[in-house]
């Protein structure tokens, strides 16, 4: 079966290396052509979507033109309805159903039901990040994994091959994300890799524990997934690790839905896989440059159906007229989750990006976390740095109301640890202020 399955991913990839260039009209014949299957099915078999998607159909008929008709289905809804959204049984092609689950970042995981070919697409969308990036297949890729995926404990780890399909001597070296970030030195110092994989909030303290450290791990290529990338994080790995970062966006429902482009810099949206719309407040969809919430629907999953699935994201729509070879639609920017952006009273939205390095010269830390309790009061928790005196609380105000907005109250709490959201990551930014419904 393996044999197979590497086939049928050499064989989508091969697929992705002409449909990436496909000009917008014949991309969206295309993904029509995968679309209106997936919602006769869902109509036909998903109780959840019996009546939803009532609004494109007239008989047998559909109409495609009405998709702004069909309710958004919000990850709420989705949790709270997740059986009603997963068929009995899907097409024979589509292969076996399995069950899988989100990560819980927010402390309620999502357990849902997969089919085989959207795991053969997933593959074959990170063979298109491997082939952008010129990832060598016979090299070694070391991966800080959590441990729903695969039992890796520290200190050790586990040790794999064949990290990317058609490459089985390939050495994969993989460890459980919540190891410490010392273990995590130490394990890589003994691995030695060309690339690691890992979320992009564990890449800046380990970059910089390896600094204070003054220990040679350096490393070809990096890919960060799962949390929004800084500027900054980018270049201290640049500084320390000697490489690139490659930023991915995807979730564990949906697969990946876009990659940064080694060419432009821009993130291509798996358009293959995934249909994505980025929508306002109000649902209507964003233009270029606009800021909004993500809407996906994944082309392939028949068993769990996610038809205008909110992902709890805010992404910014990209310029399509930027020059690249690369033609599937962009996105500018990953602002990242609503848990992790801040709402000001006045309804604005901002992703707190700022330099942490200046950061530290009002706060003595060795870890923080910002964290909006209220529309216009800021908490920064942070760990103190052993011997350190007080925050300047004066100056730390100061400086966030400059960066972030002038009408947040700031104060600095200094607390015994910093605990990890339920999925195993740090959260540098969160915010305590509900979001309100559409």
């Amino acid at each position: 079966m393996a044999d197979r399955d590497d086939q049928m991913v050499l064989q989508f990839r091969d697929v992705l290396a002409e449909t990436e260039r496909l000009p917008a009209a014949a991309l969206a014949t295309y993904q029509r052509r995968l679309l209106e299957p997936l919602l006769r099915h869902a109509r036909r078999n998903i109780p959840f979507y019996g009546s939803r998607l009532g609004p494109l159909f007239r008989g047998d008929d559909l109409d495609l033109d009405r998709w702004g008709d069909v309710a958004i289905v919000t990850r709420a809804e989705a949790q709270a309805n997740i059986q009603g959204m997963t068929a009995s049984a899907v097409p024979p092609h589509l292969g076996r159903m399995s069950p899988d689950e989100t990560s819980g970042s927010t402390g309620r995981p999502l357990v849902f039901t997969t089919n085989h070919l959207q795991a053969v697409a997933a593959r074959a969308m990170t063979d298109r990040l491997y082939r952008w990036w010129g990832f060598d297949g016979d090299r070694t890729l070391a991966s800080f994994i959590s441990r729903r995926k695969v039992p890796a404990p520290a200190p050790d780890g586990v040790t794999d091959h064949g990290w990317r399909t058609g490459w089985p001597s390939g050495i994969h070296h993989l460890i459980d994300m919540s190891a410490d970030t010392d273990q995590q030195i130490d394990w890589l110092m003994r691995r030695r890799p060309d690339y690691l994989l890992a979320y992009s909030a564990a890449l800046r303290p380990l970059a910089e524990r390896l600094r204070e450290r003054g220990l040679p791990v350096r490393l070809e290529r990096i890919i960060g997934i799962s949390n929004v990338l800084s500027a900054e994080t980018r270049a201290l790995c640049r500084e320390v690790l000697g490489a690139p970062v490659v930023d991915v966006y995807g979730a564990d429902e949906v697969g990946t839905i876009a990659i940064e482009c080694a060419r432009c810099g821009r993130y291509h949206i798996a358009a293959e896989a995934v249909h994505v719309e980025i929508v306002d407040e109000a649902g209507r969809p964003c233009g270029p440059g606009e800021t909004g919430r993500v809407i996906v629907t994944p082309f392939y999953g028949y068993a769990t159906a996610f038809i205008r699935y909110e992902l709890g994201d805010y992404a910014t729509v990209g310029d399509p007229s930027v020059d690249c070879p690369i033609k599937l639609p962009v996105l500018a920017r990953i602002i990242g989750r609503f848990r992790n952006t801040f709402r000001l009273a006045d309804g604005r939205i901002i992703y707190p990006l700022f330099s942490i390095a200046k950061l530290r010269t009002f706060v003595p830390m060795a870890q923080f976390q910002v964290v909006q309790t209220e529309p216009d009061a800021i908490e920064v928790r942070y760990v103190p740095l052993p011997g350190a005196g007080p925050a300047d609380a004066t100056g730390l105000e100061a400086f966030l109301r400059q960066e972030l907005d002038p009408g947040f109250r700031v104060r600095p709490v200094a607390v015994a640890a910093i605990p990890r959201s339920a999925s195993g990551k740090f959260e540098d930014f969160l915010s305590l202020v509900d979001r309100p419904q559409s």
